[in-house]
């Protein structure tokens, strides 16, 4: 596994890879996975996910966080200021920030495997309408996908009426627990870890680094960009891109769910969609089944 930051759109992003590096020649094969992550674009979430389907694939995978996200040592200076350039995280701050990426690090001859999550489906479909971009694109996989009304959904409704208001107030609480003690802080995380059932051992320090001012006002202010401009499903572009396109619901999904999967496929009868009875978040506790099940849309019968 390699991990950097590099400079995308101008602002310094964080990509993890496994198999080859972004700067490296491609080798005997052009084939990639790259995975757009979901929202918190926090790349480490998504490690044992990427791993597993590396060791499956034996194609090299890159994950690149959103913009904004990832801070590192030596990003922080040079991220751009939140409230100059809102513009570089909000949602089609984040549909550039990865044409850029594929323009700039994705060889023209790729034949990419683009797996997206949650709000990455949405970033995915908006990507395949760019004509730099969409050659390149073997297969998009797009896992419990925020495409169509997100604030209507369960998860829409509460953040929008409870947690909307109170944003200033976690921002400053976060702002506490990042000056508390190292002790106290991985106590307290301990224990919200137990009752949320989320393995400590991988996720401790995705946890530690999501839960900072920065990050936390970047990804608020990108999820409630999703709640009030995500409306109508793209059906066009899901229709000029049908052979390439799977989408994969989850049945008990509070962002996604089995309503939307039951939708699409009466407006596109012939889409390729998949209801599976895995929840939305699942990087937490079901990364190497889902890994296993894309491994088997890429590879099938490896």
């Amino acid at each position: 596994m390699n991990e950097a930051f590099v400079e995308v759109n101008g602002v310094p992003t964080k990509v993890t890879t496994w198999g080859r590096w972004i700067e490296e020649s491609q080798g005997n094969t052009n084939e990639i996975i790259i995975l757009i992550p979901g929202n918190p674009g926090v790349t480490g979430f998504y490690k044992k996910f990427a791993k597993t389907l590396y060791e499956r694939t034996e194609i090299p995978v890159w994950c690149v966080g959103h913009a904004g996200h990832n801070f590192g040592d030596q990003s922080i200076v040079k991220l751009p200021n939140f409230s100059e350039h809102k513009d570089l995280y909000g949602l089609k701050g984040q549909v550039q920030h990865k044409i850029d990426f594929f323009k700039k690090y994705v060889p023209q001859n790729a034949k990419v495997y683009l797996i997206a999550h949650s709000i990455g489906s949405y970033v995915s479909l908006e990507m395949l309408e760019h004509p730099e971009v969409k050659p390149k694109i073997h297969k998009a996989y797009l896992l419990f996908p925020t495409v169509e009304h997100m604030a209507v959904t369960n998860h829409g409704k509460f953040l929008n009426t409870f947690v909307r208001p109170i944003v200033w107030l976690i921002l400053f609480a976060t702002w506490i627990f990042t000056v508390l003690p190292n002790f106290i802080a991985n106590f307290l995380l301990f224990i919200y870890m137990i009752i949320a059932n989320v393995p400590r051992e991988l996720h401790l320090q995705n946890i530690k680094d999501l839960l900072k001012p920065g990050v936390l006002r970047r990804v608020f202010f990108l999820a409630f960009e999703e709640l009030d401009l995500i409306h109508d499903r793209n059906n066009e572009v899901i229709k000029r891109n049908e052979k390439i396109v799977k989408f994969y619901y989850g049945r008990t999904d509070a962002w996604a769910p089995e309503e939307y999967y039951n939708k699409i496929k009466n407006d596109i009868p012939s889409v390729d969609a998949e209801l599976s009875e895995i929840n939305h978040a699942f990087v937490f506790n079901r990364s190497t089944d889902v890994a296993n099940v894309v491994a088997g849309w890429i590879k099938p019968g490896k």
